[in-house]
């Protein structure tokens, strides 16, 4: 049986529920139901005995907003009067978007659309853009080891003291550590249980983040040439031409926009954002429009536990 999204997950106050990815999945499900190419499908929602209603204004909402972004155009995307026909959910690492869209042109050809969903009023100013595991070959050279293995190297060992168990290697670490499974590891299973906020075990992991975070970009902010501007300008290279739309709450519509080629043009401008207890938190590179591109180093699932990452945002100031 197709598990069916809450309509809750459009409403005007879902801001407490967010850090649980659960709302964010329930839009992206009810998106990808209302606009398969299987009707039977879209009539899951559009034929529910109480929401079917409400669903159909979600559906029409989100067609209006491509149809008019799409006959306007902008940054590289052509303008093109049509209609959006289906779109097809994405998903895994290999990635960068959402949604493979099929927009009919009034030609009668059809154009495929790369299709990112957010929550928000616009896609600057967002908690993120873009996200990239703290693993090799992504923001920094080979002349530094990434975050995650770092952290093995250096901090571990007083992770897994903290949980009374044995460490596990570092290749068995490097190769799990960015799932969502704490089963996987000793250290992790216990710390996920004992992690409450307000706890000594909470504290001293949020201490142990922090610092190791403040500590690794203070080598990056000291030596410029550690930061692999080519392989991030790649990664913001494979932004321009996707659409992204964003879901407003509180205007209850979606927007969509794009990002100009000067927005995800790096200059060699390097520095960092500070916490207020004066501790490292994000790499700043400023952008060809002279707005900071943002890198914020983070732990997604629990501090020191699993997903090591780095966050990237784009402010509008």
């Amino acid at each position: 049986m197709t598990r069916l999204p809450s309509i809750d997950a459009f409403a005007a106050d879902t801001r407490g529920r967010e850090v649980s990815g659960a709302t964010n999945d329930d839009r992206e499900l009810a998106i990808e139901l209302l606009l398969s190419d299987d009707l039977s499908k879209r009539d899951l929602l559009l034929r529910h005995r109480v929401h079917g209603a409400e669903w159909s204004v979600i559906q029409g909402k989100f067609i209006s907003a491509i149809k008019k972004f799409m006959a306007n155009g902008g940054y590289g995307v052509a303008a093109t009067i049509g209609d959006l026909v289906s779109v097809t959910r994405q998903g895994g690492r290999s990635k960068n978007y959402d949604f493979d869209g099929s927009f009919l042109c009034g030609s009668g050809s059809k154009q495929q659309l790369r299709i990112e969903l957010k929550r928000g009023d616009s896609i600057y100013d967002q908690p993120q853009f873009l996200q990239l595991y703290a693993t090799v070959g992504d923001m920094v050279t080979g002349s530094i080891e990434p975050y995650s293995a770092w952290f093995f190297d250096n901090y571990i060992s007083e992770v897994a003291k903290l949980a009374s168990v044995t460490a596990p290697t570092r290749s068995e670490y490097l190769k799990k550590c960015f799932g969502t499974d704490y089963e996987v590891f000793e250290h992790t299973k216990l710390l996920y249980r004992l992690d409450v906020r307000g706890s000594s075990v909470n504290k001293r992991l949020q201490t142990l983040a922090f610092t190791s975070i403040d500590k690794y970009l203070a080598k990056l902010e000291s030596n410029h040439s550690l930061v692999d501007l080519k392989s991030i300008q790649a990664r913001l290279d494979s932004q321009l031409g996707k659409l992204f739309v964003s879901w407003s709450p509180d205007a209850q519509d979606f927007a969509v926009e794009v990002f100009s080629k000067e927005s995800m043009a790096l200059t060699s401008s390097i520095s960092t954002k500070k916490r207020s207890n004066g501790q490292r938190s994000c790499l700043v590179i400023i952008n060809k429009a002279g707005q900071p591109v943002q890198a914020l180093l983070r732990w997604k699932n629990h501090n020191c536990l699993l997903g090591p990452a780095w966050q990237i945002s784009l402010s509008s100031r």
